[in-house]
């Protein structure tokens, strides 16, 4: 993933004092910003009215920007901050300086309760560009801003059956996909299972014979038998035959119960080749998985759910069916491939320690969302807690908590049974993600 993409415009009024200052501070933002890695792009003028503002805006939306950042070096008029709201659509950040006479941040307490009677949102920093903490708040909210873009660009595939029917409303959809792909404008794509499994069929045993060799060696210990492995390969290739013809970003296979290990292994092989592949038809939590893997700039989630709570060590296990990535194991030899059914597969991992997890799930309709946003780390499971656990994936959730009290409160709050982990902490970019979005962001401690 690139870096951000940030338009930078200082604007000020000739009626107001510390206009002198609005070309230093501009160069100070972009240096700040730069120096966080981040792309910046600066307006080729200081607005000083609408007219400026108006031909700054002409030259930024040439510019595939993901977010606005504008300094606000005086008070200046509604009308003009109007034009770069309404012009540019951008998740923007107010820049706040800290000159008494400019009631620079009075003015933004001023235009931010006008955005807010409007349902938009915004996010403002108070300081001077030195200040390194401010600068990685605005690349957050570029970061944010660039994946509200990819998921509004996102296509994601269900896969499984759904038989036309209705009661009022869609006849081969749901009102809910209406509801979340208008929320998100992420393009959802109904694909068969047929269109899976006939295409696996269609691959020769010679030809799968060459891709379970390439494939064997980022495969853990397999207990399956020779011929359910030579199926899954012809499904990994299958599918991504299949996510290649519709141009898919990310899938979610319908495959339990009807079609129960049949995509696990596969989901695992394409996560370590950057590619999500649900295993339950979760459309919510593969969009999610989607940010998270943008946020951390690749890399692959775990999806489990609660299995057990111990209080005394403030641990939630979480286990799942088994279709977790390979390189979330601490190393290849402790994860399994045992047979699931006539044909299929699961795939035991024992979840590596992390020091720092980000902690993500997603619940809600209508339009209305509420996403889970915190933090834990994952400690060391035992190969006998591991086998216990019904040799599937195993995630030692160490919680900052008693266990049965974040329970509590994920039920509380109505929060969905899936818990993604990802290794490493993005909350804050989650959290500027749920902002510009206008999803409820929910935290357990």
């Amino acid at each position: 993933m690139r870096q951000p993409k940030v338009g930078i415009v200082g604007v000020t009024c000739r009626f107001e004092s510390g206009g002198q200052r609005a070309e230093e501070l501009v160069n100070g933002v972009k240096q700040a910003l730069t120096a966080q890695g981040v792309e910046t792009v600066c307006a080729g003028k200081t607005a000083w009215d609408t007219a400026d503002a108006i031909d700054v805006c002409k030259q930024l939306k040439k510019e595939e920007l993901d977010a606005l950042v504008i300094v606000e070096v005086t008070w200046i008029m509604d009308s003009m901050q109007y034009v770069f709201i309404n012009e540019l659509n951008l998740p923007t950040v107010f820049w706040a300086v800290p000159y008494t006479e400019t009631f620079s941040i009075g003015c933004v307490q001023h235009f931010g309760s006008i955005l807010k009677g409007q349902g938009l949102e915004y996010d403002y920093v108070y300081g001077l560009p030195d200040d390194v903490n401010i600068a990685k708040k605005v690349k957050a909210a570029a970061q944010a801003g660039q994946m509200i873009k990819a998921v509004r660009g996102m296509r994601l595939a269900l896969v499984g059956p759904r038989q036309t029917w209705r009661v009022a409303g869609p006849q081969d959809m749901s009102v809910e996909e209406w509801e979340f792909s208008r929320k998100f404008g992420v393009t959802l794509v109904h694909v068969e299972m047929s269109d899976i499994t006939e295409a696996a069929e269609a691959i020769s045993d010679e030809e799968a014979e060459k891709t379970l060799k390439c494939l064997s060696e980022r495969t853990g210990k397999v207990k399956a038998d020779h011929d359910t492995m030579l199926y899954m390969a012809k499904v990994y290739t299958a599918t991504k035959e299949i996510a290649e013809r519709y141009s898919l970003d990310a899938m979610a296979a319908e495959c339990y119960p009807m079609f129960s290990g049949l995509m696990n292994l596969t989901s695992s092989w394409l996560a370590d080749e950057g590619m999500i592949v649900d295993t339950e038809g979760d459309i919510g939590h593969t969009m999610v998985m989607y940010m998270l893997n943008m946020a951390a700039q690749g890399g692959a989630c775990a999806l489990g759910e609660v299995g057990s709570m111990d209080d005394v060590n403030n641990i939630l296990a979480l286990a799942h069916e088994g279709s977790t990535a390979h390189s979330l194991a601490e190393s290849l030899d402790k994860v399994q491939i045992s047979q699931s059914g006539e044909r299929g597969t699961f795939v035991g991992v024992p979840l590596k320690p992390m020091e720092s997890v980000t902690i993500s799930s997603i619940a809600g309709s209508g339009g209305k969302y509420k996403l889970l946003v915190d933090t834990a780390d994952v400690v060391q499971a035992s190969h006998e807690e591991w086998v216990e656990g019904g040799e599937k994936l195993l995630v030692k959730l160490h919680v900052g908590t008693k266990a049965s009290a974040v329970v509590d409160q994920l039920m509380e709050k109505g929060m969905d049974h899936h818990l993604l982990v990802k290794e490493g902490n993005y909350t804050e970019v989650m959290s500027a993600v749920c902002k510009f979005m206008g999803i409820e962001k929910v935290t357990l401690f």
